[in-house]
């Protein structure tokens, strides 16, 4: 179980933080079937495939291998064809009937004002979409609102790299990144004015991608480190320095659990518990 902070579970309590969610959230839904969404290293495996040429393919392979996913992903697009490859994508991230799990349900009962997710499906959306969840907007990266929704008392899920449904308009590849910063600069300056005025909880993210680790930086640059953001990590998984690179360079300290979605559910419905209590103790 993790130990959470007493100062951490004030910010969240106080709503005064901001829940941050990657591709490990939506890994842990399933379909009637019990089929899961892939790992980023099981999906580009297959987006591989669609690469005709024999030697594109084993160079492709070799970047995945290597853990270069970014440029692995980049290299499908170039080489793949792009209908074959919005297909795909259709299909992993849309199509599927995916059940929202207990550690979905977890994360909604906490309450954050704003969640961010990098994740392209509507798992988490959808939960709290349903008609009995009111209040909550979706808002993509490209919106031009998104500043004014920020400010009003809505309950936000920001698409910081978009939706499946609207896939020309997802950050998926090294391309797409240059492209976003480029072309909707007022989105990272908005994120990093969020990371310097709230406390983040990164859920299910490997801390790898290169945008938010900028502005990361950036921000501990200004700040100091007596208000730590977190990032919620399996036990064992992350070497010791490079936890440690995550609190010197980013002022990320890390929250480790026993590896599985499970333990981290429980961890999360007992930091409700506290947060609840709390906000019941003070009318909050």
């Amino acid at each position: 179980m993790i130990d959470w902070p007493k100062s951490l579970i004030s910010e969240i309590a106080e709503r005064r933080c901001i829940l941050f969610l990657g591709a490990g959230v939506s890994a842990s839904a399933t379909t009637d079937d019990g089929k899961q969404p892939p790992t980023w290293v099981a999906f580009l495996k297959d987006a591989a495939k669609l690469v005709k040429d024999a030697n594109f393919n084993a160079a492709i392979d070799e970047l995945i291998d290597a853990g270069e996913l970014l440029l692995a992903l980049q290299a499908i697009c170039n080489c793949a064809d792009e209908g074959d490859f919005q297909d795909l994508l259709n299909e992993i991230f849309h199509e599927p009937n995916y059940t929202p799990s207990d550690l979905h349900k977890a994360i909604y009962n906490l309450d954050s004002r704003i969640v961010i997710t990098t994740n392209f499906d509507k798992i988490y959306d959808g939960y709290c979409m349903q008609p009995k969840n009111e209040g909550f907007k979706v808002i993509p990266y490209n919106s031009t609102s998104l500043a004014d929704e920020i400010r009003s008392n809505r309950r936000l899920i920001i698409k910081a790299h978009g939706t499946i449904d609207d896939v020309r308009q997802m950050i998926f590849t090294r391309k797409q990144y240059h492209e976003a910063k480029r072309d909707h600069g007022k989105f990272y300056e908005i994120l990093k004015a969020l990371f310097v005025t709230h406390t983040c909880v990164f859920i299910g993210c490997g801390m790898n991608d290169p945008d938010i680790n900028l502005l990361l930086e950036d921000v501990k640059i200004l700040g100091t480190s007596s208000r730590p953001h977190y990032a919620l990590v399996w036990k064992n998984s992350q070497n010791q320095f490079r936890i440690q690179d995550w609190a010197n360079t980013y002022n990320v300290k890390a929250l480790e659990y026993e590896p599985d979605h499970v333990a981290l559910t429980n961890s999360l419905v007992t930091l409700f518990d506290e947060v609840d209590k709390l906000r019941m103790s003070t009318n909050l």
